[in-house]
Parts: structure tokens; C-alpha cells; sequence
């Protein structure tokens, strides 16, 4: 019996031990009932095989398009084992992405095309390819991650390590894989640890997934979490939730537990592989434990710093972004006394939605502030959702109301032209002003904290 501790430096090592397995790797289905499955034995041969076939085509780097399909996984780990860069496309992202990930798989073909040494090898790279992750969907803000096969099994260690799975277990895997928490704690987490893989059916059916495949456990952000408690649509053999990718409300929580279903909330950044720490005591699910051989220190302004095993390579085409080994997240956060890790806030102007996406919140405020001509503008997040805050309003009702019609039809317009999961909700007018440093700079956390 294999060791369902193991951890597993390559993809390469994780495909050879799906050849010694003989439980159910992959289970589908479609909206008629029907259900299809592959062991993890025919898994592994599909997958080498398919690699040579890639060897012999391939450039440096691909998009690969996921479409909750067996086959997609195989093009997955094939072009990996082959030596090509990977970019996931996955048709359930907000819209523009894929178009933006061929883009991107362009520049980063000419880049490593041009890390070529004499022989025709691409400098610094092994035997595998990388992942390529973006950190914040299609803004300019945007970086590619790179990700080798080694950091990504490294995660789902450190997952198996705090919550196990293993066979008898069926993992519904309904997030994208286009981000690494859906890519690591969705899919290469069940598989590494010889759970049953449930690909959901549908983006737009995936409130009937849990009681159509069964499953005992369920990775998802907030708001699928919620969609889903709304509509009643947990199975009863589902025994726990991971939460993560954006701050879970204490109401998602509530709900679960009720149901007796384990509640475990996880951290983690895509520079990090995902997770870096995740809840232990069921009774206190927001207070969180480092993943094992995660070093994380919160530093003199509240900001939460990380040495891990699991750290990216470093973003493509540009320079490293690390101090003394550390990556500096961007979060604010607090140990109590029993060395648990708290999260407090985003310390920059990245806020993450409800379903783990990104808005690069002065990209919203100048084109706000150029459509609506009022210089005092500032975007928070409130109940998961981007809200406009406008401050140095006049204190005459009659004016103030004139102005927020105005402004109200600006939103308006700019809403049409980015994604629906990213556009404004809701303006708050106040007669303050936003609180701002000595250069003019927002005070976004001051300003979150305000209008929470």
C-alpha cells in the first residue's frame, strides 16, 4: 500500500505511482446522469503516453485548455512531463482571460526561446515544464508565476499533512485549475493521496454536483459556498469544506457547522503554490496553523512574510521578488498565543473578491475619477464585493443627490466594460474626506476599516 504521507518531487514520480494503484483516479458526468470513470492505473499510462506524443510537438510553452474532462487532465500532466511550459485556460474565468493567457503565452514563448544556451537548452530549467499562473485575472497588474511540479506536490504535502484524504474519499473538484488553490487543493491534492476526483459537470449546474457525485469533501471559495447553502444543495455524505481563496464570512461558516459538516479555512498565495496554513481546531476555524516547513513572521507593520519549499521560481521576465529568502504577501495578520495565524486585511490596493478574484483597486479609482471629474475617490471591499467610497461630498442634500445620480450612471458605464464578478456594487457618499497619507496616497485599510 502506498504511503499516503508521501511527498513527491515531480510530477514525474507522482504519474509512475499512479501505475501502482488500482482504485478510481477520475470520475465524470454530464447533465443526462450518465458517469464515466479511469482508474489511476490507466490515468498514469494515458498520461505517459501522451507525452511523447507532445515531446515530438510542443513548443516552450502552451495553453492548455481545461474543459472538465478527463483528456484535459492528461494534456495537463503530458505537456508538464514533456518540458513544456504550461498556461491553463479554463472556460469558466472571467471573460477576456484566455484570450489574454495566449497573449501571455507569446511573450513568455519569446522569453525563454531566448534563454536558450548552446546546446539548445532553455537555461535553468530541469527535466518538467512549469505552471504558469497570473496573480490577479486580466489587469495590467498582472504577473505570471512560475511554478515548477516539485512546489506543487510540495503543496498538497503540506495539505495532506494538516487534513488528510485517501481512498474512500471523493473529492468534488469544481474550481477553475487555472488558479493554483483550484489546481493544487481541487485536483493534484485527491490525486496525489488516492481520493477519487469528481470534475464537476458545469459552471453553471455546479450547485447540483455535490448530490449528483457524493462527495465526502468539497474545496471552494466563499461564494460558491454560499450559492450553495442557499440553495440547499449539499449531499449528506459530505463530511468536510475547504474554504479558501478569499475571506470566508462568519455566516458561511455557520451555515456549514450547522449541517455537521468540518469547516477547515485555508491561506495561501499563488507565489506559494496555495496554502501556507490552515485551521486545526474545528472550534476555532479562522485561527489558523503553518503548513509544515512554512516559515511565516509577521513583520514590524503587521505585514505577513513566508520562507517555504513551495515559493515560486519568481514572476516570468522580471527580477526576483524576494528578501533574504522571504516573500513579502502583502497581508496583515497576527499569531495568538497558541502560534495560530489570524488574517487582518490586505496591506496594498489588490482587493480579493468572493470568489477568489483580484481588482487592482487605483486602476478603478483613476478611470472613475477621469469619467466622473470628483478627485476623492476610493474602492473597498464589503460583504466579498468591490464598493465605491466618495468622500468630499457637499453637505447640501439637494447637490449631494445631484452628484451621486451623476456618478451612479459613471459606475454604470464602467461596469459594461469589465467582467460582471469584478464591477462595482454599491457607492457610499460622505461628506469626509478619504483618509490619505502626507503624499496623497489612500489609506485603503484606514478607509476598509471605516466603512466596514
Amino acid at each position: 500500500m502506498y504511503n499516503i504521507y508521501r511527498k513527491y518531487s515531480s510530477f514525474e514520480e507522482l504519474v509512475n505511482d499512479f501505475l501502482a494503484r488500482d482504485s478510481i483516479a477520475i470520475r465524470c458526468g454530464n447533465m443526462e446522469g450518465e458517469t464515466s470513470e479511469v482508474s489511476y492505473r490507466d490515468f498514469g499510462e494515458m498520461i505517459i503516453s501522451e507525452s511523447f506524443h507532445v515531446k515530438a510537438e510542443c513548443s516552450s510553452v502552451e495553453v492548455v485548455r481545461y474543459e472538465q474532462t478527463i483528456d484535459s487532465l492528461v494534456d495537463i500532466f503530458a505537456h508538464v512531463l514533456a518540458g513544456c511550459d504550461v498556461i491553463i485556460a479554463d472556460p469558466r474565468v472571467p471573460e477576456g482571460f484566455n484570450e489574454y493567457a495566449a497573449e501571455a503565452a507569446e511573450a513568455a514563448r519569446f522569453l525563454r526561446e531566448n534563454q536558450r544556451d548552446e546546446f539548445g537548452r532553455i537555461k535553468g530549467k530541469g527535466g518538467e515544464g512549469e505552471l504558469l499562473f497570473f496573480t490577479s485575472g486580466t489587469t495590467s497588474s498582472s504577473k505570471i508565476v512560475r511554478l515548477t511540479s516539485g512546489s506543487l506536490c510540495t503543496s498538497a504535502w503540506s495539505g495532506q499533512s494538516m487534513l488528510a484524504c485517501g481512498k474512500g474519499d471523493v473529492i468534488l473538484s469544481n474550481l477553475s485549475l487555472s488558479h493554483a488553490y483550484g489546481f493544487v487543493c481541487a485536483m493534484l491534492w485527491g490525486l496525489a493521496y488516492g481520493a477519487t476526483v469528481a470534475l464537476g459537470r458545469s459552471i453553471h449546474e455546479f450547485t447540483g454536483d455535490a448530490k449528483f457525485f457524493d462527495p465526502t469533501i468539497i474545496p471552494s471559495v466563499p461564494s460558491q459556498m454560499a450559492d450553495m447553502l442557499q440553495k440547499d444543495a449539499l449531499n449528506p455524505g459530505l463530511r468536510t469544506v475547504l474554504i479558501g481563496g478569499a475571506p470566508c464570512p462568519q455566516s458561511v461558516v455557520d451555515g456549514l457547522r450547522e449541517r455537521g459538516i468540518q469547516v477547515y479555512l485555508g491561506y495561501g498565495l499563488t507565489e506559494t503554490s496555495s496554502g501556507i496554513a490552515i485551521t486545526q481546531d474545528l472550534d476555532e476555524p479562522y485561527a489558523m496553523y503553518p503548513c509544515p516547513e512554512a516559515d511565516i513572521r509577521i513583520e514590524e507593520d503587521g505585514e505577513i512574510s513566508v520562507a517555504t519549499p513551495c515559493m515560486m521560481q519568481g514572476y516570468l521576465g522580471r527580477d526576483p521578488m524576494f528578501e533574504n529568502g522571504r516573500f513579502y504577501t502583502g497581508d496583515l495578520g497576527w499569531f495568538d498565543e497558541k502560534g495560530r495565524l489570524h488574517l487582518k486585511g490586505r496591506k496594498n490596493d489588490v482587493l480579493v473578491l468572493s470568489d477568489g478574484d483580484k481588482i487592482f483597486c487605483p486602476e478603478y479609482e483613476d478611470a472613475l475619477e477621469n469619467m466622473s471629474g470628483l478627485p476623492d475617490l476610493g474602492v473597498i471591499l464589503k460583504d466579498g464585493e468591490a464598493v465605491l467610497i466618495a468622500g468630499t461630498c457637499p453637505k447640501d442634500p439637494a447637490i449631494a443627490a445631484d452628484i451621486k445620480k451623476k456618478l451612479v450612471r459613471e459606475v454604470d458605464r464602467f461596469n459594461k466594460s469589465i467582467p460582471h464578478s469584478r464591477q462595482i456594487s454599491d457607492i457610499i457618499m460622505t461628506s469626509d474626506a478619504l483618509p490619505r497619507t502626507v503624499t496623497g496616497k489612500l489609506k485603503r485599510y484606514e478607509l476598509q476599516e471605516l466603512y466596514k
